[in-house]
């Protein structure tokens, strides 16, 4: 029988690479599935952000380098809040990257802020509140993002606000699209039972007929609206239009390293140690600068 879980799981909409929305549904449904070993498995932040780096005051995750930059981790699935999913799968969650962003704005010991990538996507749920805050947040101190192993669906979403976009050489980018994991009940269950969903006179679109082109329109109507307000995100962020969007960006697929660049959805191909280096000369030379106009 399906879980408690597996029954939330299906009635969310979700922005992530494809691939992975079967091994969440595993685990809502707790069977033995093999989770994909992640480039972000042993990660840890003390090896990006050097010796002198610190724990960001305030933070869940973040680490404020010696240079003023905030380094905040994008690791693994996204759900909207911590959970039993989050513990078995390596996951974040959208209200913590949030409160990371937050407390980097809020710090006085923070000049510029990094998200590091190496994220499926996750749940809808909360995504677009974080993307706005970071739309409007980089304007206060300068965003960028480098993808380490992937940045596929709500992390692109969000991440795609950033003034500054690098990856690796094999970094995999993209998947925007929205989709659903629904179900539908086609015989008895092993007790011999049928659920059946019965709605009140003035409600008959809350429980479409998955069976129905009818209901299957009606399911892929509330995924594209969701998908449109994704591809107005990305286009505003990355300064370009909704249809270059829909028409570059690999149109649900990903791309891999320069090809994700070529087609706009990223800036450079380069290490992290590279990409870093560079915020850190940019803002030492800045702090130069205000000494001598002092």
């Amino acid at each position: 029988m399906p879980t408690r879980a597996f029954a939330a799981l299906t009635a969310e909409p979700w922005a992530i690479e494809a691939s992975w929305l079967p091994i969440i549904a595993a685990l809502a449904m707790r069977e033995p599935v093999n989770i994909p070993k992640p480039t972000w498995a042993g990660h840890n932040l003390e090896v990006f952000a050097g010796p002198d780096a610190r724990k960001l005051e305030g933070s869940r995750a973040a680490t404020v380098t010696a240079d003023g930059v905030a380094l905040i981790p994008v690791f693994g699935p996204i759900f909207p809040r911590a959970n039993m999913m989050t513990e078995v799968s390596g996951a974040t969650t959208a209200q913590g990257i949030l409160s990371d962003y937050r407390a980097a704005q809020n710090s006085a010991d923070v000049e510029h802020v990094m998200l590091l990538d190496d994220s499926p996507g996750g749940a809808v749920s909360g995504i677009a509140a974080l993307t706005d805050a970071m739309w409007a947040g980089r304007r206060v101190k300068p965003l960028s993002v480098h993808a380490m192993g992937t940045m596929a669906s709500a992390a692109y979403w969000f991440s795609s606000q950033a003034q500054t976009i690098t990856i690796d050489r094999t970094a995999v980018v993209g998947s925007i699209g929205v989709l659903a994991g629904l179900a539908r009940q086609v015989e008895p269950d092993s007790d011999g039972r049928m659920p059946l969903d019965i709605v009140s006179s003035n409600a008959p679109e809350k429980a479409p007929d998955l069976g129905t082109e009818e209901g299957i329109a009606q399911i892929r109507a509330m995924l594209d609206a969701i998908e449109s307000e994704f591809i107005s995100d990305v286009a505003r962020g990355r300064n370009t239009t909704p249809a270059r969007v829909k028409a570059d960006f690999g149109q649900g697929g990903v791309k891999v390293g320069a090809a994700a660049v070529a087609a706009g959805m990223a800036d450079k191909v380069t290490s992290f140690d590279a990409a870093y280096r560079a915020i850190a000369q940019s803002l030492a030379n800045s702090r130069k600068l205000a000494r001598l106009k002092a």
